[in-house]
This record gives C-alpha cells, sequence and structure tokens, in this order.
C-alpha cells in the first residue's frame, strides 16, 4: 500500500480534505487546484491508485479513532444515566437512556399508510373529477 510520503503535497492536502465529507471537488479547490476544474481534478485524483489507496488507509484509521470515541461517548452517557437514576434524578437518566436507544436506532418513526389503492388508479380518478369540473 503506498505511503502518505509517496503522495505530492497537493495529493497529500487533497487526501485530508477529502476527508471531511468525501466532496472531490470541493477537496481539490481546497488542496489548491483550480476552482474552475476542481470537480474534475477531484474526480482524477480519487481515482488515482496512489490517492485512493491513501483514502481508503485515512478512512479506516479515522474510522478506528471515532469508533472508540463513540464507544466511550455512550459508556459514560450510562454511567450518568444510571447515577442520576441512583440520585433520584429521574429525567437525567431517562434523557441518558433516550440517547443511548436513539444511537442504537430502537426508536423509530413509523409512516401508517392507509390508502392502499395504486397510484395509477388514483390518478385515474382525479383524472376524472378534473374532467367533470371542466364539463361544470
Amino acid at each position: 500500500m503506498p505511503k502518505t510520503t509517496d503522495l505530492t503535497p497537493k495529493e497529500a492536502r487533497f487526501v485530508a480534505e477529502y476527508l471531511i465529507d468525501a466532496n472531490a471537488g470541493r477537496a481539490a479547490a481546497a488542496a489548491g487546484y483550480s476552482a474552475h476544474t476542481a470537480t474534475r481534478q477531484g474526480s482524477q485524483l480519487a481515482n488515482r491508485p496512489r490517492v485512493k489507496a491513501a483514502i481508503r488507509k485515512a478512512l479506516a484509521e479515522q474510522q478506528k479513532r471515532t469508533l472508540i470515541k463513540a464507544d466511550q461517548v455512550l459508556l459514560d452517557i450510562n454511567d450518568l444515566a444510571n447515577r442520576a437514576a441512583k440520585a433520584g434524578e429521574f429525567s437525567a437518566a431517562i434523557r441518558g437512556k433516550e440517547l443511548i436507544g436513539k444511537h442504537y436506532k430502537l426508536f423509530t418513526d413509523q409512516l401508517e399508510v392507509k390508502d392502499t389503492t395504486p397510484r395509477a388508479e388514483r390518478l385515474a380518478r382525479a383524472r376524472e373529477r378534473l374532467q367533470k369540473k371542466a364539463e361544470a
């Protein structure tokens, strides 16, 4: 796998900028490539084998760092929620548990669909109503 030192300074800057939002055009412009050609340059840079490998490596390292932090945050929230419950601060305890539940997507909003009529049938009825109005 290519090392970061195998990259030119502009390519290394592109990789660092790309990690922010995975927007190759913006990353190319921020790395110093022409604003007029940044989108094309970004696409070309992201597809260069050594740059692509550097992005993959940097993303893997970033993921390791952020997962550790996410785990620690969850552990801290759980600890604080448990302490709050023991202290009788139930709203704080519930809020902590709620945050953990949201992280694990335990609470999902569901949309209940009552009209199961096919779209084509609904459109046909709507056209009929419009036609009747036009005739009246």
